[in-house]
């Protein structure tokens, strides 16, 4: 098993594109939470050979992913979440007999509804994935850039505000090909499993204070 690494120098130009994203994103919305999450993926491909007349999906390999995330936008029932991730995903091939293995720096940006009850928060979160090549195994060739789309259910628990605990079960499809060559595609299809956490941030009351000053109003004589 071996790894392709992408130059140092392009993985440093994603990097800051990412953060500068994520500056302007925070900088123009309220910021209502930060946190990190991880969790197992299950994945699987569908490989697609032309020559052949081959399109089926693999067996399933599991992996991990990782990821350090900001919720904003100040409103009761809509939120926005962007997160930096590392994700894992590929498969067990039934062409080669192998495993298939790649590994990604993702920038996602998600759209969040929710309604918060008494003491947990259930939620829906949907959105684009940019998905950045960072490692791979097993096959080379895969797109060093591609984009795909994420969807997941969760419950945040509410009962040690400011931090609160998550856990969510998401899908992970590719919007365009992982690997598209001459007569070979290939498609990521993946299950989230996540856990994490997030320190709500609450904003100060704005407001007039007098240092203790009380004026003296003279008493009615009524």
């Amino acid at each position: 098993m071996s790894y392709n690494f992408p130059s140092i120098v392009r993985l440093k130009h994603a990097v800051i594109f990412i953060l500068t994203a994520i500056a302007l994103n925070c900088n123009a919305q309220f910021i209502k939470g930060i946190g990190i999450m991880g969790g197992l993926n299950m994945s699987n491909q569908r490989w697609q050979i032309d020559t052949n007349d081959y399109n089926k999906n693999q067996k399933y390999k599991f992996g991990f992913n990782g990821s350090l995330f900001v919720e904003y936008i100040n409103h009761e029932y809509i939120r926005m979440v962007t997160e930096v991730q590392y994700f894992q995903d590929g498969s067990k091939s039934r062409l080669f007999g192998n495993t298939i293995g790649n590994n990604y720096f993702c920038f996602n940006n998600f759209l969040k509804l929710r309604q918060e009850l008494y003491d947990v928060t259930p939620y829906f979160l949907i959105g684009p994935k940019f998905k950045y090549l960072v490692g791979e195994s097993g096959f080379t060739g895969f797109r060093p850039m591609h984009f795909s789309m994420y969807a997941g259910i969760g419950m945040e628990f509410l009962y040690k505000k400011p931090w609160i605990f998550i856990a969510e079960l998401g899908y992970d499809h590719d919007i365009n090909r992982a690997l598209k060559q001459e007569f070979i595609a290939t498609t990521n299809k993946t299950i989230c499993l996540r856990l994490g956490i997030k320190y709500q941030i609450k904003k100060k009351a704005k407001g007039c204070r007098t240092g203790g000053f009380r004026p003296d109003f003279p008493k009615s004589s009524d």
